[in-house]
């Protein structure tokens, strides 16, 4: 099933909490259901690493050999968190990791090692530090975004499964309401999003799925 987009989902929710699905919601049910909505793309994204998020920031380095001192790259508006650890591609199929510590742990490493560090956070933007980045080279940084979010009707969703924030948006209106039904909803809710995430777990059906078999070697033979 296609992803739907915001207008869509607040219909199937409608025609659930108000047995109308013919018109638009409007006025405040429009302003809060669509609050929820975010709300629930916002949580599910917390939860697990899904790939609709998964970005890539290439950045050319410059300079001489390597860098004697620390270098500064700014992070993409929209950055989280890292999937893997930024690599630099040397060219020839070499390429250099540089894992990532925690900032206070840099005093403990020496100075030749390749490592980075983050500095920043969500509003003022993050800055990634590395130490001794090779130049003249290509540096990608796999990362985790925040979603975009659901901020006009024909926005569309960005979740695996949109069907997760239509069963939220009825949740967080059941429970403001305090209709027994609210723990029905939220159950659904929570299995819809196990089941995103198990999908999102799963090897690539492309690729193969058979479980390499043990070798056993005997010395002498």
């Amino acid at each position: 099933m296609a992803q739907r987009n915001l207008l869509s989902i607040l219909l199937d929710a409608q025609a659930y909490l108000d047995l109308d699905a013919s018109t638009t919601p409007t006025g405040s049910d429009l302003t809060t259901r669509a609050n929820y909505a975010n709300q629930a793309v916002l949580e599910a994204a917390s939860t697990n690493k899904f790939a609709a998020f998964n970005k890539t920031q290439i950045v050319s380095t410059s300079g001489g050999t390597q860098f004697a001192t620390l270098a500064s790259v700014t992070l993409a508006s929209n950055f989280r968190e890292f999937n893997t650890a930024p690599v630099t591609d040397l060219g020839g199929g070499i390429f250099q990791q540089y894992v990532q510590i925690k900032p206070e742990d840099r005093y403990a490493k020496n100075v030749d090692d390749k490592y980075c560090y983050v500095l920043g956070n969500p509003s003022e933007g993050f800055t990634a530090v590395f130490n001794r980045l090779t130049a003249n080279a290509t540096l990608s940084i796999d990362y985790q975004r925040y979603p975009s979010g659901l901020l006009t009707l024909t926005d569309v969703c960005e979740l695996p499964d949109d069907l997760y924030v239509v069963e939220k948006i009825k949740s967080y209106v059941l429970q403001s309401r305090t209709d027994e039904r609210f723990p029905i909803v939220e159950a659904n809710a929570g299995r819809i999003l196990v089941n995103m995430t198990g999908r999102e777990d799963r090897k690539p059906t492309g690729g193969v799925n058979t479980i390499p078999k043990l070798q056993r070697y005997r010395i002498g033979e």
